[in-house]
């Protein structure tokens, strides 16, 4: 059971190699510290005095160990995590845990990643820092080049799960630095959709245009869950990966080709903007508003938003793989979730943490996470995703296959850092190119020349 956290059930934590009190300092009770948006202690209140025997003497304090878990919600979808609902992905992993060791207690926290880095450093040099962090990939990649998560390398956790795991996940959090991350699940953008006024989603480019047309709104956003699914649809990919992430090169560089698709993305975009029925949302929480409300009929949608549109929708929603275009299929946007160390726990808990790592990769484990809400794709190879019984995991593992397909330069690894500093410039162009401000033509040579800030 989740429960929130009062100063009276703070953990005290000995570090087994003394007899000082460890950490105990801010991990108090749940609310916005700092940028950390809520923290939770789970699992019984046992209690049990420390013996004289224990070398320390007749102290007042409780041999009681505590695990520090940040989990980093997807970046803009922060306001899903407000609802404790929301977290309940976590429950498998975290109930299972709890049962092999009871005198363990967890505490998690939520962090936005805007404030990781800065939260991170704070309470390393506090002494407070989390044992164990659940993140995106690329956000690993940039804490471990930041010095701010231990790498993997020559843990005997790695070598045992490198087998379980694709070769392109493990290449995501293979950095110059070491591995970064254990990876935990995906996912992915689909369609999302209002039953009543859409019987049946649009599989192409040209009938989600007709959809529109006929009267029936649809909502897109210039964010990576919101447009840059098109991309692939109509051959920008090869041009787009590269200027956001850096890898292998970035335009012009990548060919004529690359600048072509770009181009033919960039008309259909400012064709799109042009309909009547198209709302240009700000991101991705007004295009769920927007459907949840009734003034949209169709949106692209992240499957952690899913639970909450089921709940206001109920069988009104309907999901769906995204539309195809004239290149092939889309390039749906997906978030990599791995586990990663963090770099201030004592060795008791970084052996609890690495348990709890491996622990994740359990098949029981990866299949109830995937089972709990059908919004997570597992890490794990070996665990088989029901599609035949579930319509919306099969839609998510078309979506895998659609970004498996049309996305390979992203399963090379890339900083998080890179991707920060390009976004605001990117969608900036976007914008303007939707908006008529400048054309398609002089968006493409504008992209292609884009660059990180000095």
């Amino acid at each position: 059971m989740l429960s929130s956290r009062s100063p009276a059930s703070s953990s005290l934590g000995l570090d087994p190699q003394s007899c000082h009190p460890r950490r105990a300092a801010g991990r108090g009770a749940g609310g916005v510290v700092g940028g950390r948006i809520r923290a939770v202690a789970l699992g019984p209140l046992l209690l049990a005095p420390l013996l004289a025997l224990s070398g320390c003497g007749p102290l007042p304090l409780l041999r009681r160990q505590t695990l520090h878990v940040v989990t980093v919600p997807t970046g803009r979808l922060e306001w899903l995590q407000r609802d404790d609902r929301d977290r309940m992905q976590w429950l498998p992993l975290l109930r299972e845990f709890q049962r092999l060791h009871p005198g363990v207690q967890l505490q998690l926290s939520v962090v936005p990643e805007a404030d990781l880095e800065a939260t991170l450093r704070r309470d390393r040099s506090r002494g407070l820092g989390p044992d164990l962090l659940v993140l995106r990939a690329p956000m690993a990649n940039a804490l471990l080049q930041q010095g701010l998560v231990e790498r993997l390398n020559g843990q005997p956790l790695w070598r045992r799960s490198q087998p379980l795991l694709e070769p392109g996940h493990v290449e995501r959090v293979t950095t110059a630095a070491g591995i970064s991350g254990l990876p935990l699940f995906s996912t992915l953008t689909l369609a999302c959709f209002d039953r009543q006024r859409v019987p049946q989603p649009p599989a192409s480019l040209d009938a989600l245009v007709a959809l529109a047309a006929s009267g029936r709104p649809i909502g897109v956003a210039v964010d990576p869950i919101g447009i840059w699914w098109s991309a692939g649809a109509l051959g920008a990919q090869d041009a787009m990966v590269p200027i956001l992430t850096g890898n292998p090169m970035a335009p012009p560089s990548a060919g004529p080709g690359a600048r072509a698709g770009l181009l033919a993305w960039l008309i259909w975009l400012r064709q799109l903007a042009l309909q009547s029925r198209v709302d240009v949302s700000t991101g991705p929480r007004e295009l769920v508003e927007g459907l949840e409300s009734g003034r949209l009929s169709w949106i692209p949608c992240f499957s952690s938003s899913v639970l909450h549109l089921e709940r206001s929708m109920g069988q009104r929603l309907g999901v769906a793989p995204l539309p195809a275009g004239p290149a092939g299929p889309p390039t749906p946007f997906i978030s990599f979730s791995v586990v990663a160390l963090g770099s201030d726990s004592s060795p008791s808990q970084r052996r609890m943490a690495l348990e709890l790592a491996e622990l994740s990769l359990n098949p029981l484990v990866q299949r109830e996470l995937t089972l709990q809400g059908r919004i997570v794709l597992p890490a794990n190879r070996f665990v088989p995703v029901p599609v035949a019984s579930s319509g919306r995991l099969a839609a998510l593992e078309q979506a895998q296959q659609q970004f498996d397909h049309r996305s390979s330069l992203l399963n090379a690894a890339f900083s998080a850092d890179r991707v920060r500093q390009m976004q605001p410039q990117v969608e900036a162009l976007l914008w303007q190119v939707m908006l008529g401000v400048v054309t398609p033509e002089q968006g493409a040579d504008a992209m292609v020349h884009l660059r990180p800030p000095p």
